[in-house]
């Protein structure tokens, strides 16, 4: 008797299903995986690297309204000059009692 070649295939997996390499939990997992990314991609993109970029050029970073503003020196709004002020010194410290 002759077996043919779908009967030699069958008489060794039987039983056994083929499965499927991706499966639903498979998909599921992947999809996920590729949303959460790409959330973490897109947070970095809206509020990190801005704020990275405005700092580094020496500006100050508004977080709650997501601006890069340029500090403005006093002496602009005043109109003084400030290169000839000089602080007072400081106080001496009282002594302090012996124990």
């Amino acid at each position: 008797m002759r077996q043919t070649l779908a009967g030699a295939a069958r008489g060794l997996y039987v039983g056994a299903a083929m499965r499927r390499w991706f499966t639903t939990a498979h998909l599921t997992v992947l999809a996920l995986f590729v949303a959460v990314s790409a959330g973490l991609v897109g947070y970095q993109m809206i509020y990190v690297w801005p704020a990275q970029r405005c700092e580094q050029a020496g500006a100050w970073w508004d977080a709650r309204d997501h601006e890069c503003l340029t500090p403005i020196p006093v002496a602009r709004f005043t109109g003084r000059d400030f290169s000839a002020y000089k602080p007072a010194p400081a106080l001496p410290r009282p002594p302090t009692p012996a124990r």
